[in-house]
């Protein structure tokens, strides 16, 4: 299993060059003797979480794509859509477009799911390439699966949603904006506190996905009785729980992740999975879309990971 996850893990990392990707890294930063960051929180690098909309993420060499994909919106997202209507579908809704060396990275959601997909573009004759639009292989079907688990079991990913919110409401912590996950987001099915990184070969959701992948408007009793239990493991699912500090001030607070890890332990009635706990001070890496840095605290796989059966 933990030969599984560290496959995984790469595939996230690589959708890094393509998307974004909350708490899958960390930024290069350093220590002072009491244990608290000695880099400065420049605003031109940082912004607080209670603030960040994706505002000053970028991928290498993509400035002019992305003022030129920006230009013409109106093909770009109609290539996106049409692609995935064709190959998955999936109806889309498009909430950003940031671009790389070779096009443009277009960040879209559909219920629950929000991943990217990327257009080419050929600058030197000034055409969006909406015949060679492309996906990493494997992530827009393990979002699909991701959300489809999370379609059938509602009830228990409706009281995880709960209990994170009211750890948001007592604790001096909080979530990340909706609009950061929409327009910067793109890892798979995602909420204010969590993302789900689920594995490609979960033989349980398969015959799920595949009636689904026939039939996007199959009742949900029958899409729940193809849900293979049998085949079921829980290690599959990865729930990547992100907190961070409400107070600009304060460092990650080992108290406050003991409570969290806590909450998730004592819980019966939460989604199965391998449960991460992570908890960052108040600023992202704008450029990155990311929170992860060296005084970010954890619990974690592979030496603390939390499975819910």
């Amino acid at each position: 299993m933990k030969i599984k996850w560290k496959l995984l893990t790469s595939s996230l990392c690589l959708s890094l060059l393509l998307g974004g990707c909350f708490g899958t890294d960390k930024s290069v930063t350093q220590k002072s003797s009491d244990g608290k960051d000695d880099v400065p929180r420049s605003d031109d690098m940082y912004e607080s979480i209670l603030t960040y909309t994706g505002d000053g993420y970028d991928l290498p060499g993509g400035d002019k794509n992305e003022k030129f994909a920006k230009d013409h919106k109106d093909d770009v997202e109609k290539a996106v859509k049409d692609y995935l209507k064709n190959e998955f579908n999936t109806d889309v809704k498009v909430h950003n477009m940031v671009g790389n060396r070779d096009g443009v990275t277009v960040f879209y959601e559909s219920t629950g799911l929000y991943a990217t997909a990327i257009v080419p573009i050929d600058l030197k004759n000034k055409d969006v390439l909406g015949d060679h639009v492309w996906t990493l292989e494997g992530v827009v079907e393990r979002g699909i699966k991701g959300a489809l688990y999370a379609y059938l079991f509602e009830d228990e990913f409706k009281e995880l949603d709960r209990i994170l919110g009211e750890l948001e409401n007592e604790e001096d912590i909080v979530g990340r904006k909706i609009e950061a996950i929409e327009n910067v987001g793109g890892i798979g099915y995602m909420t204010p506190f969590y993302f789900l990184a689920n594995s490609t070969d979960d033989e349980a959701i398969e015959p799920v996905y595949e009636l689904y992948m026939k039939d996007p408007e199959t009742p949900k009793a029958e899409l729940r009785s193809a849900f293979d239990k049998e085949q079921f493991i829980p290690e599959d699912y990865l729930f990547s729980i992100q907190f961070y500090m409400e107070d600009p001030n304060k460092e990650p607070d080992e108290a406050i992740l003991e409570r969290i890890v806590n909450t998730i332990v004592d819980s019966t009635t939460i989604p199965s999975g391998n449960y991460a706990i992570n908890l960052h001070d108040n600023y992202v890496i704008k450029h990155a879309a990311e929170g992860s840095k060296d005084n970010s605290i954890n619990r974690k796989f592979p030496d603390e990971e939390i499975i819910k059966e």
